[in-house]
Parts: C-alpha cells; structure tokens; sequence
C-alpha cells in the first residue's frame, strides 16, 4: 500500500532529455513537414515573384528607379571625391602654413616687436565765419599709407630677408591709426589723430628691426607717391623702439589656426568613411534571378516555420500523453521493480537512425534470451516460496503470452499463468484471486499510467504480491 499511496501524491515532472529524444524519434513527421511547408510557402511567394516580376508596368518603374539611383550614386561618388581632393589640399596648405609661418611658430610669450610711430600733417585748416570748405583729404592719405605699406607688393620690394616669403612677412607687419580713446571703435572717424604706429613682430629681435628699417627706408617715396597721388602732406617719425612683449592676441590666432587643421582631418575622415559606405544600387534583377532568390528564401523560412510547429505539436502531445514512456517512469511514479526490459520484435526493422537514437538514449540492446535469464533472476530474488504467478499488464496480448512461454520454461517450479488485462479480461482477474504473486508487462507508448495505477489498485486490494515490471520498449 505504502507505493499506491506515493503514487497517488505524485508530481508529475517534465525530463528534458525523454522530451528531446522523443521529439527526435519523430524525425521522419518533422523532415516531411519541413519538405512541405518548404514546397508549399517557397513556391507560392515564388510563383507572386514571377508574376509581378513580369508585369511590364513593374519592370519599367523598376528600372526607372534604378537609374534614379544610380544618377544619384555617381552624382555623390564624385561630390565626395571631389570634396575629399578638396580637404585634402587644405590639409596639406594649412599644415605647410603651420610649419612655415614665422607668426605661427613665434612664443606669444616671448613675442620681438619694432614700432614706430609717424606723424602725419596735411594743410587743411577750418575757415571761420565761411560756408564753404576746402576738401580734408588727411583720412585718406592716412589710410592709403596703412593700405600700401601692409600690400604684398610693397613688401615684396623691400624685404629685407628673400629666404622669408611675401604672404609669411605680410602677417608679420601691421599698421594702426592713434586714437583719441583706446577704448573707441575704429569705425568712429572722429576719434582718430593724424598718428601711424607701424608693427613688425617677429621671433628674432634684429629680424623685426631690420624689416622695420626697411620699411622706413621707403617713407621718403611714399611720400612722394601719396603727394603726387591725394595731396600734399608732412611726414615725421616721432618715435622708433624694439621690445619682448607678450601678446595674448597671437596665442588665439594660432589656436584658432590649429583648430582649423583639427577640423579639416575630421572632415576628412567623415567623407572618407561616407564614401566608403556609398554602395553601388544592384543591378535590376531578371525575373528568373528575383524567382530562384524568393523561393529559396521563403521556402527556407518556410521550412523553419514547419518544423516549429511540428515540434511544438510534438512537445504538446508528449506533455499532455498518458503514455508510459519509459521503465523509469514506473520507478518515479509507482515505486514499482523493474525486472527487466525487452525490445518489441518491430523494433529491429527500424531504420538505422533510430537504432542510433535508441543507443544514445541508452534502451536496452541485449539479446531477448539474456534479457530473459536476467529477468528470470530478478524474479527468484524478489520472490520467496511462490507457487503461481500470473502474468498480466496492459501490453498487447501476443507480448504477454510471449512472457509467459519464457518464464514458464525458466520457472519449473512455480505454476506461471497467462492473465491476459485485468482491467478488461473477466478470466484474467479471476485468475489474480487465485495466484500468489503477479508480474506485469506493460509497453512503452501503449500502456498508459492510469491504467497501470488501476491495475495496482486491484493487486493491492486482492493482497496479491506485486513482484515487478517487465517492460516492452
């Protein structure tokens, strides 16, 4: 009794190595079922390819798109290679400017300026009490000494150092009008005084002075030119000094100079990378080409989605069968001996897939004769004194009679007897009130657990000794 009550308080559980091998003994349902949803979805989206492939209005907006396409891909591969030739030369520009210039490459701590600073006088004089005025024409001879001095022209006749290219010593040399207030914009002409202050900086103090030198050199033709050109006027140098300075004003210019070239390489690197990800569209595909191609596809897709179903079928059905799987399951759930197990004689026409299956399961492969004395064996053990025992269970009738031909030889001394299923044989549950003890056969995938447990519930209350289990695999 003390089995029939663990059996009844059982919970049922689910091993995941029966579930797998019993999906993959249904190899032969989930292949045929891959086959035909393989057939039927790839060839279905295959034949609406074809179709649509041939359609003429489809092929000529088709290949409308794909000269559109391909317009804009060459309008972009050369835009990009374009714009590439372009950085790349700035690049190469800005990084010779960097290593060349003399204002680039001068501390803006430790910065060698010359100035002087000129006086320039016109003749104009405001008339008292008189509407009209002569023309001032001091602004613009003013601005026409800062134009002409700081012009590459200029500076290209007097440069002092030919090793020193114009447009370098260009930036070295600049020139401001005196203001009234320091603080005023330049824009306000009021504020500005007849004062040119002249600046050449460089790294090297007798290179500033010489350049400077240089400059006023020319001031007498200046002169001259500015006479002949605007109006007459005076000239004086008030003053002419060299001095380190530091000038905070460089310091951003060269940042800003560096960041440019910053700028320009990751530009670079951004259109390169943007060219090559340009792709080249494909090709119009031919109707034949877009067929082959959509078949294989869906009817890949296709056959992933049968064998999903048909396993998920599988899993279902196994989950939810009453079937004895396996002789183990009769120890789990009864608590039942097991005698020994015999291969059901249909089994050795099985294909060579699944006797490799039931290898790897680990099913019983001994030969029906070994398997026949073991169970002889396990009997005379688990027995004492009987002298009749009946064979019954719920496997087919021939397997049963089977068991017993064998037993009967093999047990001379105790009376074996045919019972056949006591569930449903009115002859054989006569036969167990009459027995001593009982062996059952039962078959995997055919006998089913609640008859199993109708079957100890009779023995149990017949109080017939239950000696074990041969089962059929």
């Amino acid at each position: 009794m003390d089995s029939l009550n663990t059996q009844t308080t059982y919970e049922q559980e689910i091993d995941l190595k029966d579930l797998i091998f019993a999906i993959l003994y249904k190899w032969k349902i989930i292949l045929i079922t891959v086959i035909v949803f393989a057939v039927l979805l790839g060839g279905a989206k295959g034949f609406l390819t074809y179709k649509s492939q041939n359609d003429p209005n489809a092929v000529s907006q088709k290949e409308e798109a794909h000269q559109e396409e391909l317009a804009q891909y060459e309008s972009d591969l050369v835009s990009y290679e374009r714009e590439i030739a372009n950085i790349s030369d700035n690049i190469i520009n800005q990084q010779e400017y960097l290593e060349n210039s003399i204002l680039m490459n001068i501390s803006p701590y430790d910065v060698c300026e010359a100035r002087s600073d000129l006086f320039i006088k016109t003749d104009y004089e405001i008339m008292p009490g008189m509407a009209y005025q002569n023309v001032n024409y001091t602004d613009s001879i003013l601005q026409a000494y800062q134009y002409i001095i700081t012009s590459a022209s200029f500076l290209e006749d007097i440069n002092p150092s030919p090793e020193i290219d114009t447009h370098y010593l260009q930036e070295l040399v600049s020139v401001k009008r005196g203001q009234l207030d320091s603080q005023a914009s330049t824009a306000n002409l009021s504020s500005l005084t007849n004062l040119l202050s002249i600046y050449v900086q460089h790294s090297d103090q007798e290179e500033s002075e010489k350049i400077l030198n240089a400059i006023l050199d020319q001031l007498n033709t200046l002169h001259q030119q500015v006479a002949k050109d605007i109006g007459e006027h005076t000239v004086k140098i008030l003053n002419t000094s060299a001095d380190h300075i530091i000038d905070f004003s460089l310091s951003e210019k060269q940042a800003t100079n560096f960041k440019r070239l910053d700028m320009l390489q990751t530009s670079l690197a951004e259109k390169k990378t943007a060219l090559q990800e340009l792709t080249k569209p494909a090709n119009v595909t031919s109707p034949s080409s877009a067929f082959i191609k959509s078949t294989v596809k869906y009817g890949v897709l296709g056959g992933v989605l049968g064998g999903f179903l048909i396993v998920f079928f599988i899993c279902v059905c196994f989950l939810l069968s009453d079937k004895l799987y396996s002789p183990k399951e009769l120890r789990n759930r009864f608590g039942a001996k097991i005698l020994g197990t015999l291969t059901i004689a249909a089994s050795s026409k099985k294909s060579s897939i699944d006797q490799w299956l039931s290898h790897l399961e680990g099913r019983s492969r001994n030969s029906t004769a070994d398997e026949y004395e073991l169970i002889t064996a396990n009997i005379k053990n688990y027995t004492n004194n009987i002298k009749t025992l009946l064979v019954s269970g719920c496997a087919a009738s021939d397997s049963i009679i089977q068991v017993t031909d064998y037993l009967k030889d093999r047990l001379p001394n105790v009376q074996v007897i045919t019972g056949g299923n006591i569930l449903q044989n009115v002859d054989a549950i006569q036969k167990l009130s009459e027995c001593d003890s009982v062996v059952f056969v039962e078959q995997c995938n055919y006998s089913s657990y609640h008859s199993i447990e109708l079957e100890l519930e009779k023995a149990y209350d017949l109080k017939k000794e239950i000696v074990g289990f041969i089962v059929f695999e």
